[in-house]
């Protein structure tokens, strides 16, 4: 089987990294780490100290929760998150 090229990510690649300005992106732009980490005081230590592993299939209570704070009326119970599509769907329960 012959697929037809994908006519945005030949866009992309011919012009996503030497176009002075992209206009047509769906990400933030790119900075360096030490940047990003500047923004917020102690953003660094924190990042530094973080545990990189495996968390509860319903997401980080921590992350939950900060999520839950932005909305009126629901709870951390309330909220899914996820970064993969197998677990998410898996453990989807409609409030």
């Amino acid at each position: 089987m012959k697929l037809e090229p994908f006519r945005l990510e030949r866009f992309f690649s011919k012009h996503e990294f030497s176009a002075p300005y992209l206009l047509c992106t769906s990400d933030c732009e790119s900075m360096e780490l030490q940047d990003l980490l500047a923004l917020a005081p102690g953003a660094q230590e924190y990042f530094l100290s973080l545990w990189l592993g495996y968390t509860e299939l319903s997401g980080d209570p921590g992350l939950r929760q900060a999520v839950a704070a932005l909305y009126e009326n629901i709870t951390a119970d309330h909220v899914l998150v996820h970064a993969g599509a197998s677990s998410g769907p898996l453990f989807y329960r409609p409030c």
